[in-house]
């Protein structure tokens, strides 16, 4: 008889109520003391050097470092090399019991003065020095947008496109005047994706773009046509709803619009001023092993826009044409060559870009317990397109999807017990969980909702040609509310030959059609997209769903193995038991 098993979702992993720590570090605390409880260092980067010397003297036992409570400030990333693991100890750096370390990436701004209309100024000289520029903005723990054009859900319709696909014209003439100079972007839904890319000058209903608008080369699909919905975004003359603002990168003027009623000064807004918390870098003779990060809170990470725009290719990986190089979205906490380390019942929020993902080397990792939410990109991957190097994440992959040495393809690493919510913050074509190119990754008992677009994406090739995407165990996830922005997409998304992976348990509804999903392809529960193929597909809920329940795209039922799958009706409706697909799946 069929039954779903209940995910335990984002389990923390808790530890004794009195541990031994071998060093302690305190936001309070001081980097020239001994790092005891009592004298704790003020920095992790302090601790990290004391690890290192305890790990050069021998270890006979996991090593421990707690962080109390309250915020450190990162003005760059930490960076931990073979030389801060061990093959056979575990080092732990944790949130002391009862406590919530958080480690920000960005900068506090205060000195907020009344200029009228209801909206405030701050100057920041590093700005106006040219040394520090941000695209994200944060109040109380919440993202602002920039000042745009037309407010809210309205959106703005491409009326034509030149042939270079440069010259935009819209529905309606945008307010203001010339936007050249400004930092203006013109923002795009593709049909699965978006884009984002400078403007060079406006005038009426036109926009004049620094670089084409779409990756060019799958047609109309990616790349600007008649009838995409459209918005421009971060000009002062648009800041004009309460959350607003705009940042002028020539006078260093922050400008912002409070509500009604709303004092700055009584907020703690904190701008992004890096990239990446964490980046863990092993080498392929000498990986970083058993680093563990436990009950910590990851807040406010940058992305700044590459000089040819963002042009969406698929779940937060970008380009500028077909067979030309792809780039992938930069990950705040970072691993490569990386075996055995986990990063456990920790807090990730307020990225500009993807939060937690394993790349190449990477083996038998896990990501477990941890609660994601407001990320800008992708939520945690495993692996990605474009074969390349540890530096692929920061755009140099190429065009070719797997991974050269076999050495360097990411296997045996797991996603489980997570809650992962509103990823696609900033590039809507993003996913909660991605994985490609990796083999026998689970993921597991993970809730995923809330998305501009797909769920869970795996695989990332456009055809049946083997590579090393296999063993894949998604299983007993829930997703649902997704789908909210774009099309072509579903709670859960294949892509790809993928021998061995299994599809089981997995209750997936409430998969939204928005009224801006440009294109004739439905959203579904699941999209089985071009080569998809030996799957097991068992014991799946489905229903809710704005498009058929599954759907296939050069492939068939044919290519997959189906058991026991319900779909079109929930778990609590009467008619239930009797809504299991037959053994012969769905139709094609």
């Amino acid at each position: 008889m069929f039954s779903f098993t209940l995910m335990q979702v984002c389990v923390p992993l808790i530890l004794a109520a009195s541990p031994q720590a071998a060093f302690y570090v305190a936001p309070d605390g001081n980097d020239g003391q001994a790092g005891t409880l009592e004298a704790p260092f003020a920095s992790v980067a302090r601790a990290q050097e004391a690890v290192r010397e305890r790990i050069r003297e021998g270890l006979s036992e996991d090593l421990l470092v707690l962080l109390r409570g309250g915020a450190y400030r990162l003005d760059k990333p930490l960076v931990f090399g073979p030389e801060d693991g061990h093959p056979k100890h575990a080092v732990t750096y944790a949130a002391y019991p009862d406590e919530q370390p958080v480690l920000s990436g960005g900068q506090p701004l205060s000195g907020w003065v009344e200029a009228g209309d209801g909206k405030w100024t701050v100057t920041l000289p590093a700005v106006k020095a040219g040394t520090w520029h941000f695209r994200q903005l944060f109040a109380d723990g919440e993202r602002l947008p920039r000042g745009r054009f037309p407010n809210g859900d309205d959106l703005l319709r491409v009326r034509r496109v030149s042939e270079d696909v440069t010259r935009i014209e819209l529905n309606e003439a945008l307010p203001g005047g010339d936007l050249a100079g400004q930092d203006a972007e013109l923002v795009m839904y593709q049909n699965w994706s978006i884009s984002r890319v400078a403007v060079v000058s406006s005038e009426g209903k036109t926009v004049v773009t620094r670089n084409p608008v779409g990756w060019i080369g799958h047609g109309p699909a990616t790349t600007a046509s008649p009838n995409k919905p459209a918005y421009i975004e971060h000009v002062l003359a648009f800041v004009d709803q309460p959350g607003e603002w705009y940042l002028d990168r020539r006078s260093g003027v922050l400008t912002y619009q409070a509500a009604p009623g709303e004092n700055p000064k009584d907020r703690e807004f904190v701008a992004p001023r890096i990239e990446q918390w964490i980046t863990v870098q092993g080498r392929p003779d000498a990986p970083v092993r058993n680093l563990h990060v436990r009950g910590l809170a990851f807040e406010h990470t940058a992305w700044p826009l590459p000089e040819f725009g963002y042009l969406g290719i698929q779940a937060g990986h970008h380009g500028t044409k077909m067979e030309e190089r792809t780039y992938v979205l930069p990950l705040g906490i970072a691993f490569f060559h990386a075996e055995d380390c986990a990063v456990e019942g920790c807090r990730v929020a307020h990225s500009g870009a993807c939060a937690i993902g394993f790349g190449a080397g990477c083996r038998r990792n896990a990501v477990t317990g941890c609660t994601l939410e407001d990320i800008g990109g992708n939520g945690i991957m495993t692996g990605w397109r474009g074969t390349g190097n540890e530096h692929s994440l920061a755009g140099n992959a190429s065009l070719a999807a797997d991974w050269r040495n076999a050495a360097d393809v990411p296997q045996g690493n797991a996603i489980t017990n997570n809650t992962i919510q509103r990823c696609g913050a900033v590039n809507h074509g993003s996913v909660g969980i991605f994985d490609a190119f990796c083999a026998n990754t689970r993921i597991a008992h993970n809730q995923v909702n809330d998305m501009p677009y797909t769920g869970i994406s795996i695989g990332f090739e456009w055809s049946t040609k083997p590579t090393n995407q296999r063993g894949c165990a998604l299983e007993y996830n829930h997703v649902y509310d997704v789908m909210k922005k774009l099309a072509d997409g579903g709670a859960i998304y294949t892509l790809g030959l993928q021998p061995g992976t299994v599809l089981r348990g997995n209750l997936l509804h409430t998969v939204h059609r928005s009224a801006y999903a440009h294109g004739g392809a439905p959203n579904n529960g699941i999209f089985f997209d071009q080569g998809s193929k030996g799957y097991l597909v068992e014991g799946n809920i489905i229903y809710d769903t704005s498009g058929d329940a599954v759907r296939f795209n050069q492939t068939g039922t044919e290519n997959l193995t189906w058991k026991d799958n319900h779909f079109g009706v929930a778990p609590d409706n009467p008619a239930f038991p009797k809504a299991a697909a037959k053994e012969a799946g769905p139709r094609s």
